[in-house]
């Protein structure tokens, strides 16, 4: 990507009070890259365009970056690896985990993490509901389902104490009112994306004790 999505990136980072160093700026812009050459033939996602990538994607995933919680993350339908791989960047001492069913998108993950040399990445090719074996601290989605089935079908990965850190767009009070009895909405945080002009929200959510 030329100057002014460096720029644009840039900027929107600062907006964000993120502290980042050209190094992360430039994986960030790399990864973009990426994105934007496999649409042209994967289709990972519905935006292709450089400067939608910087905004809906890149700082988009970024802006729950200074709100989001401590310990081992895994990004639920992580299609080309939003919002993981731009955490994994910005908070290198973190562990992501990135789980999608599609292997189109696994291997665009793969190839992002060998590209960037990111070691804080481990990618998963499964069904979240057949993945068994591991317990993370924080699940994650941008784009994976309804509330109320992302619980449903990650509630056996979540580490005691744990939480799940939902991004939606207006507030899904509808889904917010189905989860059932066993969860409950810890959070719900308005966040502002620089460059972009829609409502977006992050709901925090955990199991009742």
């Amino acid at each position: 990507m030329n100057k002014q999505y460096r720029n644009l990136l840039q900027q929107g980072v600062q907006q964000l009070s993120l502290q980042l160093d050209e190094s992360q700026i430039d994986q960030l812009l790399r990864f973009g890259d990426l994105i934007v050459k496999w649409n042209k033939t994967h289709n990972l996602t519905a935006i292709t365009d450089p400067l939608g990538v910087v905004s809906k994607h890149l700082l988009d995933s970024l802006s729950i970056s200074s709100s989001f919680p401590e310990g081992s993350a895994l990004d639920v339908g992580s299609g080309a690896g939003l919002p993981g791989i731009p955490l994994a960047i910005v908070n290198p001492q973190q562990e992501f985990t990135l789980i999608d069913s599609s292997l189109k998108r696994i291997a665009f993950i793969r190839e992002a993490k060998r590209e960037l040399a990111l070691t804080n990445i481990t990618t998963i090719h499964s069904r979240v509901e057949d993945f068994k074996g591991e317990s993370f601290a924080v699940i994650t989605s941008r784009a994976f389902s309804s509330l109320g089935t992302m619980l449903q079908q990650t509630q056996h990965l979540l580490a005691d104490g744990g939480c799940w850190f939902a991004m939606k767009g207006v507030v899904p009070t509808e889904e917010i009112n189905e989860i059932g009895s066993a969860f409950k909405v810890q959070k719900t945080n308005k966040l502002l994306v620089p460059g972009l002009d829609a409502e977006r929200h992050i709901i925090q959510i955990g199991l009742v004790n």
